[in-house]
């Protein structure tokens, strides 16, 4: 997944959150953002939604940034930054969700889910001549050396981070509805 994809992956997921605690949320008078469904989404963030985006990011980065960065240009503190970002997308999502869902506007707050989505898929569909090879940034950039994506080892590591990504994600929410109910 490039980087683009997976920052509307994190508002995405923020948003599916704030609807799986809908309960705990329209129940609570606390901040949206200290609220344990909140807890929870952060601990998913941290251990499963900004890993993805590491290992991307190291072991297949110029592909990742879709070849606009050399990833050996980009000093490690810039890419710390840029993961903590992401992470806060998620959250900004999360508030969103939660201010839609405490006024009873869980509908408009499945839309924003279902175009979070809709540009996560459209993004490498627009950027395919990008994404369907892999290479490092100096041979995208001179037309050499390059792999099809499915014949690089990129694809099984796409595939398992995907997989990753989606149990985490499915756990989250079935956490999420499962405490919400019981309230």
């Amino acid at each position: 997944m490039p980087l683009p994809t997976l920052i509307c992956v994190a508002f995405a997921t923020g948003v599916m959150a704030a609807i799986a605690s809908r309960t705990e949320l329209r129940l609570s008078p606390r901040h949206a953002l200290l609220t344990n469904g909140f807890g929870a989404y952060a601990i998913f963030a941290a251990l499963v939604l900004v890993p993805v985006s590491v290992y991307f990011y190291v072991f297949h980065g110029d592909w990742f940034l879709l070849y606009l960065f050399d990833v050996q240009r980009i000093p490690s503190a810039v890419a710390l930054v840029g993961f903590v970002l992401e992470a806060g997308i998620g959250a900004i999502g999360f508030a969103l969700g939660a201010a839609l869902v405490r006024s009873q506007r869980d509908a408009l707050a499945g839309v924003a889910v279902a175009v979070a989505l809709l540009t996560a898929v459209g993004i490498p569909l627009a950027m395919r001549d990008r994404l369907a090879v892999v290479a490092s940034f100096a041979q995208f950039e001179g037309g050499f050396g390059l792999t099809p994506f499915v014949d690089a080892s990129l694809l099984p590591g796409a595939i398992a981070m995907s997989l990753l990504l989606a149990t985490g994600l499915a756990f989250l929410l079935i956490r999420l509805a499962m405490s919400s109910g019981r309230r």
